[in-house]
């Protein structure tokens, strides 16, 4: 993919990022404000993840040339009918929530599963890193302007007045999508067995998949859905909890720009372990602690020294197959490690839920996140791993 289309994807994550702040941040605490129950938030979320990893798998088995960008394209339309459930159903969709999120699942990974098919075959372990650093960059430009604005709409106007203009920087995202040129897919048909027994002369792959499953426990489990919940509990405010995902975005760009000047001097990455005990360490503070305070501080490690391991996970796991003879196996690279977050997402899900229902207080979901942390140590340890063989093979 030639860097036009680079540059014309980056510009499509930077709006598509405004969108799916709302998603992220607004849309738990939205259903929360109408049912007040967190049980549920849990469960059609993990809902949403299962039919996820099915229409990935669905998806990659027939992505091709000819198909890739029209799936890729189709993501923008169902983001719009999505807009248009949450304008019309308004407060009742909380009754249709486990079909609504299973659309916007579908919605996901028919953006996701395409994206990762291109950057995989448009980067190399080279510039992967530098790309990956420059889009997550771009996505928290967006997530400064989107929380204050989005608490303010809510709070100053509604809930809809929001929805609508989301509807606008949907159509902003078509326009733009029609400037993509036509990307180049292995078209060869899935060879999944093929590919398992290649890979077990690879130890640095299993590494690399021990590693996303930990993620998926830890950071990228079910406290991506929890800690907006756990902020807007203790503020009570849409405008608050979007000031101060403003200042963690902030606080990100600063982040992911100093490790943009460690890729470019090409040095040996060996602190993925030792941040990592650092946020579990803010984690048990925060159980044991537990105050506006200590809350902030993990706040605050997570989207500096989080954001790092998060963006180097995302680009070692994707270069961990650049190498002649896995190049073509990018479909069945992405299933295998789905898999794996997936069993990685149910258990930090189902944990959480029963872990909630037994106890049913906030101070319950603290604890979750501290015990979600600990393995977040194991996953910067098997990613580290894998980064030590990559700077080996080169």
């Amino acid at each position: 993919m030639n860097n036009e289309n680079n540059n014309t994807i980056a510009l499509i994550v930077f709006f598509r990022k405004f969108i799916s702040v709302f998603f992220s941040v607004f849309l738990n605490i939205y259903v929360l404000s109408i049912v007040n129950n967190v049980g549920l938030v849990i469960k059609y979320n993990l809902v949403g993840i299962i039919f996820g990893f099915i229409f990935n798998t669905l998806i990659l088995k027939f992505i091709n040339n000819k198909t890739a960008k029209i799936i890729y394209n189709s993501s923008f339309i169902e983001l719009i009918i999505c807009i248009i459930l949450l304008l019309t159903l308004k407060e009742n969709v909380y009754k249709y929530i486990y079909l609504f999120r299973i659309l916007y699942a579908l919605e996901q990974v028919s953006y996701a599963a395409p994206y990762e098919m291109i950057i995989m075959g448009s980067n190399n372990k080279k510039t992967m890193s530098n790309f990956l650093a420059n889009v997550n960059i771009l996505s928290s430009l967006a997530t400064i302007l989107t929380p204050v604005f989005s608490g303010f709409i809510i709070e100053s106007f509604s809930y809809n007045m929001l929805f609508v203009i989301l509807g606008i920087e949907a159509l902003i995202i078509i326009i733009i999508s029609t400037r993509l040129k036509d990307f180049y897919i292995a078209d060869k048909k899935l060879d999944l067995k093929g590919f398992y027994h290649k890979i077990k002369k690879y130890p640095h792959i299993k590494d690399i998949y021990k590693c996303m499953f930990f993620r998926r426990i830890s950071s990228q489990g079910v406290i991506t859905d929890l800690l907006p919940v756990i902020l807007f509990l203790r503020l009570n405010s849409e405008l608050s909890v979007g000031a101060y995902n403003t200042l963690f975005a902030i606080l990100s760009i600063f982040a992911l720009s100093l490790l943009k000047i460690v890729n470019k001097k090409n040095k040996s990455k060996k602190f993925y372990v030792p941040i990592s005990i650092l946020i579990f360490i803010a984690s048990v503070i925060l159980v044991y602690y537990p105050s506006f305070i200590t809350l902030m501080l993990y706040y605050i490690f997570m989207n500096t020294l989080g954001t790092v391991i998060e963006s180097e996970s995302c680009s070692i796991v994707y270069a961990s197959i650049d190498n002649k003879e896995l190049k073509e196996y990018n479909r069945e690279h992405d299933i295998f490690f789905n898999i794996y977050m997936l069993i990685g997402q149910v258990i930090s899900y189902s944990v959480a839920y029963i872990l909630y229902t037994y106890f049913y207080n906030v101070n319950i979901l603290s604890i979750i996140v501290s015990i979600s942390m600990f393995f977040l140590i194991v996953s910067s340890y098997y990613l580290q791993k894998t980064e030590k063989y990559l700077e080996s093979a080169k």
